[in-house]
């Protein structure tokens, strides 16, 4: 796409506003933004002209990672535009974002399945998350033609955000950019006012609509007349309504006219009832005079409990006497108690306070004391000290003896050993320089031996290995796959339902125990009811080559059947079974194209044996069993079928009427693509394994293969083995010289050391300082002269401590006295605590019966409470049971317990059940009011069954008149176009005539190549018969014509001028350039990938 507007090619058409846009021929993901401007002519177009422009015209498409398109603006001229380009440069991509951003699908768009797909691709970074698309239509008219201006404003903006998880979201924004909705509904509502038709083909002719209307038959052409004029739609809207009229008629009439009278049997037999209903009426006399007893009998009840419960309320107040009496009682013991307990805490506290101030006279002596003993108790730790030390020093001047002795010894012993040492360290000396020669010499025989590429021959081996294993198991794969085919064909003698896959027998049975569930029984596999003739049974393995897409597909009726069919294949675990949705018939397609004469017996439909007319239905529209031919040879297949002809010296191959591809018995086939023969040789399939009732040929010779791959894998497997112990043979030598290399190198090391030592030490010379005992002599000075200072200080301490302090002996005699004195006070204080533990016993005693008396008290005044609200409260319940059952009757005395009532009254209520049975339990007042309702339900819902079948025949006469009115409209616009396609057909000097077959639902087009000398002959019915030029100029004037009779503001022709030659798109788009100059106020946007100039 161009990098920016300056790369846009502007040409002008006359003085009409237009646009022309070139895109390059790379529109590659490089691009980082593109923009197209709008032309000069287009911006310099005059104000009465933008006045006359419909609403719903577009100014501008923009396209953010949209297929092929990074960044793309694409500003338009509101009558004519032309955007150009060459093939892959994005074109198209505009077209589409215009669809999609419009509400269009992306299989309209023909781009892809989904959403998501139209996301591009990047090549280079990071894949974009989501693309977005935004169309600008003109809202500026006046009246009621723009659509919500007081919304919109003068612009809509329409986007559409693709998201790569494949969802997608509209907006539709003010002129300002401000986001006003995103409800599609609103969208369809905008699109509906200013009439813009997306899914039109005439409106928006893309590329796919283009080439299937030029290749499309009659059927197709009419159908596209009638899709480009909205008549498809009206046709559809129609079919739609009388179809839910039919089934009002059929259904709902039906249904509301059972209602009515099952309303009118209903409202009959309440009138019935209810004159019936008098037999019982003396039963609910006799219930009233027993409810009556019943009521007064509950009242003597509830009298007997209020009197049990005031004499249980006497009885708890005489107890909470007697026990508030006892609780007066112990009261005054607990006080008298305490009074004594207070007194004798009284003297516990005198007696511990003296023995408190003994405990502090002590305390203060006892510090005394301590101070008094600190200097003599630091003397003693001295002198201690220093006897300690003496007795160090004396062991350390015997140890210096011992040393200085054992100095002397050594260095006798080594003066006379010198000389032996050093005549040992030479012999040593010449015996490691001998051993270390013998390494080097076996070191260097070890590396002449390593010179063998151990690696090169390990890695050589390895390949090998690898190569024979990956041999044995392509061999090993193969085998089990010829043995599971040799197995399946024996399988297929006992169940040929095993031919279309392992799990097809359980799908057939699933699929009968389910056949009520289906709206029809499903059919298949197909290939079941495929036979070939005896005399074809060479024909079978191209016969299956050409169906074997369908041989093993199943036929369904509808939707719902395809997914309950889809349920049970899952079921049944066959992922190779595929279904097929169509109607079923009874009747064999006719009037096939099969080639004619001698060929038609060749054609796979004249082959085939098929009973069933779906499964050859089927079999004609997926495989196509009617173009695709069989003979012997190639030769004899290419002489029978190929109509050569020539052109400009050059040979082009086509073949004959109604043949696509001509096959073998082996299965090869060729056939014709653009003037050229292919061929393909059959490599997959050797033999029928589906039609083929005999498989002993493939059974043979699979059994053949089998035994030959069983004889290779065996020499696969020996030559493996050998490799294998070859290689480990040649490891375990690279191990051994590595070994041995090792250990000859740690020899070296190791005689190297101790040479170098043997050198040190014989180079050292005498050691004289092994006799030397100065240190020791030094160190026995010093000490001597320390153990000297010790005992005269050790003599010091001793005469200080023999005097004694003579205060410390007055503070101990006191000490003593007042121990004494403090034992007494103990003795008297123990007699206390005894007297006060006895007291305090009684005293809790005292305590303990007072709390249980009070507690008793207040449990009784709570209970004397409780039965007091009892007695209020059955007092109470007694004033309302007589209000109750005064309401009802006068006071009866003479009453028996409720039971008894209760029995009478469940006897009576039987009795009446029984009668009420046969009126469904009613009584004469709700049987009156049954007779009531059914009466009203019964006139309403005949009113509403009259106005529903008013409506439904108003509505079915008003259906068939819009269906005449249809008619008429779809004749008169058949005409319009006719007029309209000869118009634009006379600009190319030809008479053009388009023939509607309304019944046939056909549209054939007649070209009369010279109108003033035209003849029979000269008349083109077929659209093959014209070049590519003229088929092209055929098909833009239908396009034009067919634009003339819908109202869109805009109209889109994707690759209108294909196949066209110079002079016949000159012409063309004269034509296009004219018919837009006389709808100015419409747009028209044509993009080819031709150049313009």
């Amino acid at each position: 796409m161009a990098a920016n507007s300056a790369k846009a090619r502007k040409r002008h058409a006359g003085d009409s506003p237009s646009s022309v846009y070139v895109l390059p021929s790379d529109a590659s993901d490089e691009d980082d933004f593109a923009h197209v401007g709008s032309s000069q002519s287009s911006q310099s177009q005059s104000q009465t002209s933008l006045d006359r422009s419909e609403m719903g015209v577009i100014e501008e498409i923009y396209c953010e990672n949209f297929m092929c398109h990074r960044k793309m603006v694409v500003k338009l001229g509101r009558n004519i535009n032309f955007i150009t380009g060459e093939n892959g440069s994005g074109k198209s991509a505009i077209i589409a974002a215009l669809q999609i951003c419009l509400g269009a699908s992306a299989r309209t768009t023909h781009r892809g399945k989904s959403l998501k797909n139209l996301i591009r691709n990047s090549d280079q970074g990071e894949q974009p998350r989501s693309a977005l698309v935004r169309i600008t239509l003109l809202n500026d008219g006046k009246g009621t033609d723009a659509f919500r201006p007081e919304q919109f404003g003068t612009r809509i903006q329409v986007e559409r955000l693709i998201r790569i998880e494949g969802t997608a979201e509209y907006r539709l924004k003010d002129m300002d950019g401000r986001v006003v909705s995103k409800a599609k509904a609103d969208l369809e509502a905008m699109l509906d006012h200013l009439n813009i038709q997306i899914d039109n083909p005439c409106a928006v002719l893309d590329q796919e609509n283009a080439k299937l209307f030029l290749k499309g038959d009659p059927a197709d052409k009419y159908k596209f007349f009638l899709q480009s004029t909205d008549l498809y739609k009206m046709r559809a809207v129609f079919a739609k309504i009388e179809d839910e009229t039919n089934v009002r008629k059929e259904s709902t009439l039906e249904h509301e006219g059972r209602k009515v009278q099952l309303l009118q049997q209903a409202h009959a037999q309440a009138v019935k009832m209810y004159e019936k209903a008098q037999s019982f009426a003396h039963l609910e006399e006799k219930l009233v005079s027993v409810k009556h007893h019943l009521a007064w009998s509950f009242v003597r009840v509830k009298e007997t409990e209020y009197e049990t419960l005031r004499e249980e309320l006497e009885q708890c107040q005489t107890k909470a006497d007697s026990y508030k009496k006892h609780m007066a009682k112990y009261q005054a013991q607990v006080e008298v108690l305490t009074a004594d307990q207070h007194h004798l805490n009284e003297s516990l506290e005198l007696e511990t306070e003296k023995l408190a101030d003994l405990d502090k006279q002590q305390q203060e002596l006892k510090h005394r004391q301590r101070q008094l003993r600190y200097p003599q108790q630091i003397k003693e730790a001295e002198r201690k000290q220093l006897e300690h030390n003496l007795q160090k020093s004396k062991k350390r001047l015997v140890e210096i003896e011992k040393d200085k002795l054992k100095k002397r010894q050594r260095y006798q012993e080594y003066m006379s050993s010198l000389e032996h040492k050093q005549a040992q360290s030479a012999k040593e000396l010449d015996s490691v320089q001998l051993r270390l020669d013998d390494a080097l010499d076996q070191k260097r025989h070890l590396e002449e031996r390593g010179n063998v590429d151990f690696s090169a021959e390990l890695n050589r081996l390895t390949e090998e290995l690898d190569t024979c294993k990956g041999q044995r198991r392509d061999c090993k794969s193969e085998r089990e796959r010829v043995g599971a085919r040799l197995h399946s064909i024996r399988d297929q003698s006992k169940n040929r339902l095993l031919a279309f896959g392992n799990g097809v027998p359980y799908l057939n049975q699933l699929i009968e125990e389910n056949l009520d569930r289906f709206s029809q029984p499903p059919i298949g596999p197909l290939g079941l009811y495929v036979s070939i003739p005896e005399h074809r049974k060479h024909w079978t393995l191209a016969v299956e080559l050409i169906l074997k897409n369908v041989l093993n597909s199943y036929l369904v009726a509808s939707g719902p059947d395809k997914a309950l069919f889809d349920r049970l294949k899952a079921k049944a675990k066959c992922g190779q079974v595929s279904i097929l949705i169509a109607k079923r018939s009874s009747h064999k397609y006719s009037g096939l194209h099969v080639p004619t004469g001698s060929l038609q017996e060749h054609a796979v439909a004249s082959i085939v044996s098929v009973d069933d007319p779906n499964v050859f239905n089927a079999l004609v529209d997926i495989a196509k069993i009617e173009s695709k031919l069989i003979f012997d040879s190639r030769k004899e297949g290419e002489e029978r079928t190929i109509a050569s002809s020539s052109t400009s010296g050059s040979r082009s191959v086509q073949f004959y009427a109604n043949v696509s591809e001509v096959y073998m018995p082996n299965g090869d086939k060729f056939f014709a693509r653009r003037g050229n023969l292919g061929f393909i040789a059959n490599k997959t399939m050797k033999h029928a394994r589906i039609l083929s009732q005999d498989h002993s040929a493939e059974e043979n010779e699979l059994a053949d293969r089998l035994q030959v791959l069983d004889r290779h894998y065996e020499v696969l497997q020996r030559d493996e083995e050998n490799m294998i112990r070859r290689r480990n043979a040649l490891n375990r030598d690279q191990e051994e010289h590595e070994r041995k290399m090792s250990e000859v190198n740690r020899r070296i090391h190791t005689l190297e050391t101790d040479l170098n030592r043997l050198k040190r030490q014989q180079d050292q010379s005498m050691d004289t300082s092994i006799g030397d005992t100065t240190m020791l002599d030094d160190e026995k000075t010093e000490l001597e002269f320390e153990m000297d200072t010790m005992h005269t200080r050790l003599q010091v301490l001793n005469d200080e401590l023999e005097h004694d302090n003579p205060e410390l002996a007055v503070i101990s005699t006191d000490l003593s006295t007042l121990q004494a004195t403090e034992r007494s006070i103990h003795t008297r204080l123990n007699e206390l605590k005894d007297q006060t533990m006895g007291l305090y016993q009684r005293l809790m005693q005292a305590k303990a019966k007072q709390v249980k008396a009070t507690q008793q008290v207040d449990r009784l005044d709570g209970e004397i409470a409780r039965k007091a609200a009892e007695v209020a409260t059955a007092a109470a319940q007694v004033q309302d049971s007589v209000d109750k059952a005064s309401s009802i009757c006068g006071r009866i005395e003479d009453v028996e317990h409720p039971s008894y009532y209760n029995a009478q009254i469940h006897e009576l209520n039987h009795r009446m059940t029984v009668e009420k049975a046969q009126f469904d339990h009613m009584d004469l007042c709700e049987l009156e009011l049954d007779v009531q309702e059914k009466a009203g339900k019964l006139n309403q819902k005949a009113i509403e069954f009259k106005n529903l079948s008013d409506n439904v025949h108003h509505v079915s006469a008003m259906l068939v008149k819009r269906k005449l009115k249809w008619a008429a409209l779809r004749k008169e616009i058949a005409t319009r176009t006719s007029l309209g396609f000869n118009k634009f057909m006379m600009k190319r000097d030809f008479a053009g005539k388009l023939k509607f077959d309304h019944t046939g639902q056909r549209l054939d087009v007649a070209v009369v190549r010279n109108k003033e000398g035209g003849t029979k002959l000269s008349v083109v019915n077929d659209m093959k018969q014209l070049s590519g030029g003229e088929r092209s100029f055929t098909q833009v004037s239908l396009l034009m014509a067919l634009g003339e009779c819908i109202e869109c503001p805009f109209r889109v022709m994707d690759e209108f001028d294909v196949f066209m030659d110079s002079i016949n798109r000159t012409l063309t788009l004269k034509l296009l350039i004219e018919t837009a100059k006389t709808e100015a106020t419409k747009q028209f946007i044509f993009v080819t990938p031709n150049d313009l100039r």
